[in-house]
C-alpha cells in the first residue's frame, strides 16, 4: 500500500518568487520512482529524490522508507505578473512498479510581481594599457567542489598568461588556499559573515571596502552567486569598479539568496542586476537569468587543465589500481564522483543500480567522495539494506580522483542540478564512456550514443534504464564513445584558450568598453 505526505503551504496561501515544496511517499511495489508538480498547467518539474527521513523509516518497513523524502524548489517570477490570481497546485508521486499517489490538490494564490528595475549606467574608471589587470576575485569557499577548483585553474592559467595579478577573499578557508599561495596569489579570509543582520553586514562591507581600497583593483570578479559572495558584488560598488560574475548555479534567479534576511535578499537582487557581466557554463543555465541579466551575459563551457590528467594517465597501471583498491577482477566498474548531497542523486543512483544489477552479474559501482555528514551516513544505510551491498562501495573524499577515472569502466553523473560538472569533463578527458541525467549543460554536451549517454533527472526508472544501456554496451562501442569524448574535450575546452577569452573580458570591462565584444 502507497504512504505519503506533502508540506504544502496552507490553501489560499500568497506565492511570489518562488515555492518549496517537501515531503516523502513509499510504495509496496518498489522505491519511489519521481514525483512531479504543477500550478495550475504549468509544470514546475520533478522534486529531488532520496532525502533521509528517518521519521518515515520509524513507522514504514523497507530499506527505502529511510530515503523516502523529496523536496522541490521552483521559481515562479519569470516575466512578472500584473494582478493576483488563484491557481491549484498538484503533486503526484510515482513508483518503479509504475503506481501512483496522487496528493490533494490545493488552491493557492499567485501575487503580483513587478518587472525588473532598468539600472542607471555606472561610470566605469578608465584601465591601464599592459601589465596584468589587477582583480579581487571573491568565491564562497576554497574546498574541493568545481567552483572554486575552476576559479584556482583559470587564475592560474590566467596568471601564466600574463592576463591577471589576482587576489582571492572566500567566506571559507579550504586545501584550495595553499595551492593559491603556492602560485603567488593571497588569499584574504572573511570568516563569518552575518547574513541575517543589514546593519552588522553593512559593517562588515565598510571594512572590505576600506581595506580593497588601497589595493590598486580594476575589477572584481565573482565567483558563484549567493550570500557568500554577495559581499563581493557589494564592494565593487563601494570601489567603483567593474563586477564580472561567473555563476555556476543552475536554478531560477529567485532561489540564490534563500536563507537570507529579506533586506539582504533584496540587496542580493540588486548587486546580480547591477553586474556589468556574467560568464555561465551552459546556455540553459544562461536563459535562466535573462530577466536578471538581460544581454550582459556569455555561454563559455568550462576549459580544463589536462595537465594533471595527463601525467596520471602516463604509464597508469590500470590492474595494479585495481588490485590495490579491492575491485573485483573483471568488474564491470562505474564510479559516481563528487560530495555525497541530495542534488548528486547517490540514494537514486544506488537504487537504479539495484533494479539492474541482476541483469547484469560483472557489474559495480563506487560512490567517490564520502565525508563523515548525514548525507553520506544515509546513502551508507541504503547499501547496507540492499541485496547487492557487495557491489557498491562508498569511496571517501580523495585527492587522488584521477586514479578512480583510470580504474573505472564508466562514469555516472545522477545529479538533477549540475550547469556542466568538472568530473563529466575529467571523466571525458580520460575517454570513460559517462552517463548523465540530461540536465542544462549536459545535453549541449553529450551527444547519446556518440560521446555518451543521457537519462530523465530525478526518475529512477529512467536512470536504470540508463544503466541498463550503458552496461549493456560492447567493448567496441565503449571504445568508440570514449574516443569522440576525448576528442570534444580536445576541440572545445582547452583551459588556454579560456583563459584568454576571460582575460579580454577583463580588459573591456576594466576599461569601460563594450563587454560582448570579446565573444
Amino acid at each position: 500500500m502507497s504512504a505519503g505526505h506533502v508540506d504544502l503551504p496552507a490553501a489560499g496561501t500568497r506565492l511570489r518568487d518562488e515555492i518549496v515544496l517537501s515531503g516523502w511517499a513509499t510504495f509496496e511495489d518498489g522505491p519511489l520512482a519521481r514525483v512531479e508538480a504543477w500550478l495550475g498547467e504549468t509544470p514546475l518539474g520533478r522534486a529531488r529524490l532520496g532525502l533521509h527521513r528517518p521519521d518515515v523509516a520509524a513507522a514504514h518497513p523497507g530499506a527505502d522508507a529511510a530515503v523516502a523524502g523529496f523536496e522541490l524548489r521552483a521559481g515562479l517570477a519569470e516575466g512578472g505578473r500584473d494582478s493576483e490570481r488563484q491557481e491549484l497546485l498538484r503533486v503526484v508521486a510515482t513508483s518503479t512498479g509504475g503506481e501512483r499517489l496522487e496528493f490533494e490538490p490545493l488552491p493557492v494564490v499567485l501575487a503580483a510581481t513587478t518587472p525588473a528595475r532598468s539600472l542607471p549606467e555606472r561610470g566605469r574608471p578608465q584601465g591601464r594599457s599592459g601589465g596584468g589587470r589587477r582583480i579581487l576575485a571573491f568565491t564562497n569557499v576554497l574546498t574541493l567542489g568545481g567552483a572554486s577548483i575552476y576559479l584556482v585553474e583559470l587564475l592560474r592559467e590566467a596568471q601564466r598568461q600574463g592576463r591577471v595579478e589576482a587576489t582571492v577573499v572566500s567566506a571559507v578557508d579550504g586545501p584550495l588556499r595553499g595551492e593559491l599561495e603556492a602560485i603567488g596569489i593571497p588569499v584574504h579570509l572573511l570568516g563569518p559573515i552575518p547574513l541575517d543582520d543589514l546593519d552588522a553586514y553593512l559593517d562588515r562591507i565598510d571594512e572590505l571596502a576600506a581595506w580593497a581600497a588601497g589595493g590598486g583593483f580594476e575589477l572584481v570578479f565573482v565567483n558563484t552567486a549567493n550570500g557568500l559572495t554577495l559581499p563581493g558584488a557589494d564592494v565593487a560598488e563601494r570601489l567603483g569598479v567593474p563586477a564580472v560574475w561567473s555563476i555556476h548555479e543552475s536554478f531560477h534567479a529567485a532561489l540564490l539568496w534563500d536563507g537570507l534576511a529579506p533586506a539582504l535578499r533584496d540587496r542580493g537582487e540588486a548587486a546580480l542586476g547591477r553586474a556589468d557581466f556574467a560568464l555561465f557554463a551552459a546556455e540553459a543555465t544562461r536563459r535562466l537569468y535573462s530577466r536578471a541579466l538581460a544581454d550582459r551575459s556569455a555561454t563559455v563551457p568550462y576549459g580544463l587543465d589536462l595537465a594533471p590528467i595527463e601525467a596520471v594517465r602516463e604509464g597508469f597501471d590500470r590492474g595494479a589500481a585495481r588490485h590495490a583498491a579491492g575491485v573485483r577482477e573483471g568488474a564491470d566498474l562505474a564510479i559516481c564522483v563528487g560530495t555525497v548531497e541530495p542534488r548528486k542523486g547517490q540514494v537514486p543512483l544506488a537504487q537504479a543500480f539495484e533494479l539492474v544489477a541482476g541483469r547484469h552479474p560483472r557489474a559495480e559501482i563506487a560512490f567517490v567522495g564520502s565525508d563523515d555528514g548525514p548525507n553520506s551516513a544515509a546513502l551508507a544505510e541504503r547499501i547496507a539494506a540492499s541485496p547487492s551491498a557487495g557491489r557498491m562501495r562508498i569511496v571517501p573524499r580523495t585527492a587522488e580522483v584521477q586514479d578512480w577515472y583510470g580504474m573505472a569502466d564508466l562514469l555516472v553523473c545522477a545529479s538533477d542540478i549540475e550547469s556542466l560538472p568538472k568530473t563529466v569533463l575529467e571523466a571525458m578527458a580520460w575517454e570513460l564512456p559517462v552517463l548523465a541525467t540530461g540536465v542544462f549543460g549536459l545535453p549541449e554536451l553529450i551527444e547519446p550514443g556518440v560521446s555518451g549517454w543521457l537519462c530523465e533527472p530525478s526518475d529512477v526508472s529512467a536512470l536504470a534504464a540508463g544503466l541498463d544501456a550503458a552496461f549493456g554496451a560492447d567493448a567496441a562501442a565503449r571504445r568508440r564513445i570514449g574516443a569522440a569524448a576525448r576528442d570534444l574535450i580536445l576541440a572545445d575546452h582547452d583551459l588556454g584558450a579560456y583563459a584568454r577569452l576571460v582575460g579580454d573580458l577583463f580588459d573591456r570591462a576594466a576599461a569601460g568598453e563594450d563587454v560582448s565584444r570579446a565573444f
